[in-house]
């Protein structure tokens, strides 16, 4: 229906807005199918074959609600906030080696303040994640200011660190622990889900946060890329690389405590089978979803090889091998499909230039 204007002449009716929300809604399931398909969302379909695999294999076992949670309580947690707080440094193109030296001391300092020295239980985490702290600045210090590789800065610092908390425990495991430190880590808060699985939901979605949805995420990307183009272009590259060592450090800090509390022992070691699952899980993660390191693709990627493990370990009856088999299986495949996706990717852009280039020259031939 059409109505006059003043003028006697017709008024078009307003434009449907159907059409546009069509198209949006075209536009953001497009978005989702690239977004979960195999090549971005792989290891989510590894997951899925696995657990159809196990659930076949050993339904009894697999299927069971108790090892369902036993994987997300005890297996799971810490390998993930580990790994989660690895993802800054990387993204700004660091590598932390001192992750695990770091988990020893705030494991022995916390312990060893508690148990043999009488502090209050918030005292020595203090003390303990201070500790975490010293050791992320060292990092930075060594990193951004002396401008030393980070494999060989944080490699020195770890094992300085590995070294201090094997002093400070005399070579032994400190017991003893009162109940209010276990319950850190093994208090369960809700379903039967322990304290643990709260603290890493908390450290991933504040660091995807960042990452995500502030310029930090934007600026740590550039420093990885490129730190001195993105210093040319402004960015403070030494701040956010610092930045991101401490904030590693601080978890891995935090990782420590926590493992502490869920083993109910103090262990200056207790940081070592951690380096390569958080390693791994990070590059494999960096293959997920975005192309590049990030939290999501990282809680994924150790679910999956967890559970994987855990799937093998209850069928085959065995245990000892599994975690360095799949860790650093994932370890090489990860970055093997990341140097694949970067040549396929340098394929297209170099045909995509030339259909550019011939239909330019196309151009100026019909032109003239």
């Amino acid at each position: 229906m059409t109505t006059s204007s003043d003028t006697g002449g017709p008024i078009a009716p307003p434009p449907s807005e159907e059409p546009a929300a069509v198209h949006d809604g075209e536009s953001r399931a497009a978005d989702l199918r690239h977004f979960l398909s195999p090549e971005n969302a792989s290891v989510l379909y590894i997951y899925v074959v696995g657990f159809v695999i196990f659930s076949l294999w050993i339904p009894n076992l697999w299927l069971s609600f108790e090892t369902q949670r036993s994987i997300l309580n005890i297996s799971f947690p810490i390998p993930a906030l580990v790994a989660v707080g690895l993802v800054p440094s990387l993204l700004a193109g660091a590598f932390d080696l001192s992750i695990a030296g770091v988990m020893g001391a705030a494991a022995i300092t916390s312990s060893w303040l508690v148990v043999d020295k009488g502090w209050s239980l918030p005292l020595a985490l203090a003390a303990a994640l201070g500790v975490a702290l010293i050791a992320g600045m060292a990092n930075g210090a060594l990193v951004v200011k002396v401008g030393m590789n980070s494999f060989i800065a944080t490699l020195g610092t770890g094992a300085v660190l590995g070294a201090y908390a094997e002093w400070r425990s005399g070579g032994v495991q400190i017991t003893g622990l009162p109940d209010s430190f276990k319950n850190l880590a093994r208090g369960e808060i809700l379903w039967g889900v322990q304290a643990k699985v709260m603290y890493l939901i908390v450290a991933a979605l504040v660091i995807w946060y960042v990452i995500e949805h502030t310029p930090i995420g934007r600026y740590l990307q550039a420093t990885g890329d490129n730190a001195d183009a993105a210093r040319l272009a402004g960015v403070q590259t030494s701040r956010y690389a610092f930045g991101a060592l401490i904030a590693g450090a601080f978890i891995a800090g935090v990782a420590g405590i926590v493992q502490t509390a869920s083993i109910s022992a103090g262990n200056a070691n207790v940081g070592d089978p951690f380096l390569l699952t958080a390693f791994a899980a990070a590059f494999l993660g960096s293959t997920q979803f975005r192309g590049r390191f990030n939290v999501w693709g990282t809680v994924l990627a150790v679910w999956t090889l967890l559970s994987l493990v855990k799937g093998v370990e209850l069928a085959l009856q065995s245990y000892r091998w599994l975690n360095e088999f799949f860790f650093g299986s994932a370890l090489i495949a990860a970055v093997g499909m990341s140097k694949v996706f970067e040549r396929r990717a340098a394929r297209r852009a170099a045909a995509q230039r030339q259909r550019d280039a011939s239909a330019a020259e196309s151009a100026l031939a019909q032109a003239t």
